[in-house]
């Protein structure tokens, strides 16, 4: 039975303690470095894909309702995992997302990589899906980083807890995943901080990711809240083409 008694006791205790932040150049692969006493703070990547309209979509209780999300959490996982840098990948409902250790630029851009091979796998699921009498769904790519906080966070000696990520890396790309292919936006948006520190790595390869990659402004002095773009995996698309 919850004993609130005991509880407000155990708040007061958790709030008096001390929380040790390390500085890491690289979030730890291994959760034993995690404890309730520390918070380790590093760079993190973090790409969110949500369902567009997925009220509609859950509205329809039934077997093709399930083959349907099973089918898009099935591949997306599959690319969002082949990254030696993913830390945590997760299903929210409507919503699969990934955080990655990105302690270096190009570990952002392996992140944007994703994102449009994202972008191109739901164009084959959609074709699959209507060749097989199933209607097309849409998603909502979000990209963020930052410097952030990571805590392990629950019920000590419970074994219920989990890893906590303050900051601005998952807020704003769960954010911009609701942003994402509606209202004219393009599939993929990503952050101001995520987008500087990709652009320069990508127009070495390509000038033109400049012009493939728009600013949406806002406001008075027209700063910029994010940018988006619908750059899809050539190769990929390519082979949809032909094949599906």
């Amino acid at each position: 039975m919850y004993e609130y008694k005991k509880s407000k006791e155990t708040i007061e205790k958790i709030l008096k303690s001390p929380t040790k932040v390390i500085e890491k150049s690289a979030i730890p692969s291994s959760d034993s470095e995690f404890t309730y006493e520390n918070g380790l703070k590093s760079w993190v990547g973090a790409l969110f894909v949500d369902i567009v309209n997925s009220s509609k979509l859950f509205e329809n209780a039934n077997e093709d309702t399930a083959r349907i999300i099973r089918s898009f959490c099935s591949e997306i996982i599959s690319i969002l995992k082949d990254d030696s840098n993913y830390r945590e990948i997760g299903i929210r409902g409507d919503c699969v997302y990934c955080i990655y250790n990105a302690p270096y630029q190009t570990d952002l851009v392996e992140i944007f990589r994703h994102a449009y091979r994202i972008n191109s796998f739901m164009s084959m699921l959609n074709k699959l899906l209507q060749k097989n009498g199933y209607s097309a769904v849409r998603v909502g790519i979000g990209l963020g980083c930052g410097e952030d906080l990571i805590i392990k966070a629950g019920q000590n000696g419970s074994g219920i807890n989990d890893k906590i990520w303050i900051g601005k890396a998952v807020v704003d790309a769960a954010h911009l995943s609701d942003v994402a292919n509606r209202n004219g936006v393009s599939p993929i948006a990503m952050s101001p901080l995520f987008y500087d520190n990709v652009i320069k790595h990508l127009c070495k390869e390509n000038e033109k990711y400049k012009s493939w990659i728009s600013a949406h402004t806002s406001g008075y002095y027209g700063s910029v809240d994010y940018y988006h773009c619908s750059i899809i995996e050539t190769g990929f698309d390519k082979w949809i083409e032909e094949n599906i």
